[in-house]
């Protein structure tokens, strides 16, 4: 066995997505176990552009977006993770997420931060399989108790 080799790719079981379920200014990072199938579009708009006289268009870069989805496996019973969720996508309060590749506690663990806002979800009840409601959601326009605006961020977990 090679001991110099180390993993490079990792799969999407193996990320983990957290909500913070106290203050902005004193995170508590809940991982949200029953979380799958997270998507992010994530970058500047492309704005097509004419020009007379030319015989194509191109592209400028716009606003930086984020927004995406994620799939919500529902159970039956109590399920806190799942009225925060709901609770915030009728308020329309903004939430608090991490998404990492590893655990909130591993050091070196890395992913972003992002204040996302609940928009329409999907409820799928297929047969054999586990009812899942898909939510979209995108940046929220929020701001931190001494009124600074709060961001997308890419983080590093250093312990």
């Amino acid at each position: 066995m090679a001991s110099d080799l180390k993993r490079g790719a990792y799969t999407g079981k193996e990320t983990k997505t957290y909500l913070n379920t106290a203050t902005h200014a004193s995170a508590t990072w809940t991982e949200m176990t029953r979380i799958r199938n997270v998507q992010v579009n994530r970058g500047p708009g492309l704005t097509e552009i004419d020009f007379h006289g030319a015989g194509s268009t191109g592209s400028i870069p716009g606003y930086q977006k984020f927004s995406g989805s994620l799939e919500y496996v529902k159970r039956r019973g109590t399920d806190a993770i799942y009225a925060a969720l709901k609770a915030a996508q009728k308020a329309g309060t903004p939430l608090m997420i991490r998404h990492l590749d590893n655990a909130v506690d591993v050091d070196g663990a890395q992913g972003w931060d992002a204040p996302i806002i609940l928009g329409e979800s999907a409820e799928s009840a297929n047969g054999g399989d586990g009812v899942v409601e898909n939510f979209n959601f995108a940046k929220a326009d929020a701001y931190d108790a001494s009124g600074d605006a709060v961001e997308v961020e890419d983080v590093v977990i250093s312990i």
